[in-house]
C-alpha cells in the first residue's frame, strides 16, 4: 500500500460525503488504496474541521467515520517521529525560504514541511491536496504531488457583452 501525505482538505473530503471534492478524492482512494500519514497537527486540524461540520447527519457520519478509522488505525498510519515542535521549526525555515514565492497559509507550510521530513526519513509515495498554492510549494520542495481539482463547466451564455467603446 502506498503511503500518502494527504492534507486536511483531502482527508475532510474523504470522510465527509458532501464535500465538493469527495467524489474525486474517493475515486483516487479506491484506485490507489493508500495509507495516510497521521500526526498530531493533522489530527487536530481534521478533528476541528469535522467537529464544525457536525450540524447535520452527514457531518455526524463524517465524525463517526473518522473516530472509527482512528480506533482501528484503518488507513491512518500514525507517525510518531513527526512532532509538532520539530515541524514548527521546519515550517519556519521553509517559510523563510519560500514565502516570497508561494502564497500559502502557515498551516500549508506546516503540512509541506512534515511531508518533506517524512519523505526524507521513510519515503512517502505522494503528497495530496486540494489547494493549488500548497501543491506548488510541495512540488518546489521535491514532493511528488497530486492536486485535486474540480471540473468547472464553462457556458458561453454567461459571457458578458463587451463594454461600450470596446471591440467584441
Amino acid at each position: 500500500m502506498p503511503l500518502v501525505y494527504a492534507d486536511s482538505s483531502v482527508l475532510f473530503a474523504w470522510f465527509h460525503p458532501h464535500d465538493e471534492f469527495s467524489a474525486v478524492v474517493d475515486r483516487a482512494v479506491q484506485q490507489a488504496s493508500p495509507d495516510f500519514v497521521y500526526w498530531p497537527f493533522l489530527r487536530f486540524e481534521l478533528r476541528h474541521n469535522l467537529r464544525l461540520s457536525r450540524v447535520d447527519p452527514d457531518g455526524e457520519a463524517a465524525w463517526r467515520a473518522l473516530r472509527a478509522a482512528e480506533k482501528t488505525a484503518s488507513r491512518l498510519r500514525w507517525q510518531s517521529e513527526v512532532t509538532a515542535d520539530k515541524m514548527l521549526d521546519a515550517a519556519e525555515e521553509l517559510s523563510a525560504d519560500k514565502s516570497n514565492k508561494f502564497d500559502c497559509g502557515s498551516a500549508d507550510y506546516l503540512h509541506v514541511a512534515a511531508a518533506r521530513r517524512l519523505n526524507l526519513l521513510n519515503g512517502i509515495d505522494e503528497f495530496w491536496t486540494c489547494d493549488v498554492a500548497q501543491a506548488g510549494l510541495a512540488k518546489a520542495v521535491g514532493l511528488k504531488t497530486r492536486l485535486f481539482e474540480l471540473k468547472r463547466s464553462v457556458r458561453s451564455s454567461t459571457k458578458a457583452p463587451p463594454r461600450t467603446g470596446q471591440r467584441p
